[in-house]
């Protein structure tokens, strides 16, 4: 069985772009883009909010996902992007609609 590659943060720093947060991620010998579409932050916890303070808080969730992304194979030309719906998603299979984000922390 093939071991999984960590997909750690990497630079540039998260940044905000028009609408959407850019983060970068590698597993040490490919970087990607991960664009977080505005309203995928504003789901995120609440209240909602779209800010650089946010994605920075929540980046390693961000990673997580555009991780799981990257492995289905779902990255389109070095980007992959993490929208509303795939953080509503992990909220539910968690367990904890509704409610903050930062719990998956603890998870």
């Amino acid at each position: 069985m093939q071991e999984e590659t960590e997909i750690r943060l990497c630079e540039p720093a998260p940044f905000i772009y028009f609408e959407n947060g850019q983060i970068a991620v590698t597993d040490g010998s490919t970087v990607w883009l991960v664009i977080v579409t505005c309203e995928a932050m504003r789901a995120t916890a609440p209240p909602p909010e779209k800010s650089l303070r946010r994605l920075v808080r929540y980046a390693e969730f961000y990673r997580d996902l555009a991780a799981a992304s990257i492995r289905r194979g779902e990255d389109v030309d070095g980007k992959v992007w993490v929208r509303e719906s795939d953080v509503i998603a992990a909220r539910q299979s968690h367990g904890v609609p509704g409610r903050n984000i930062h719990i998956l922390d603890r998870v």
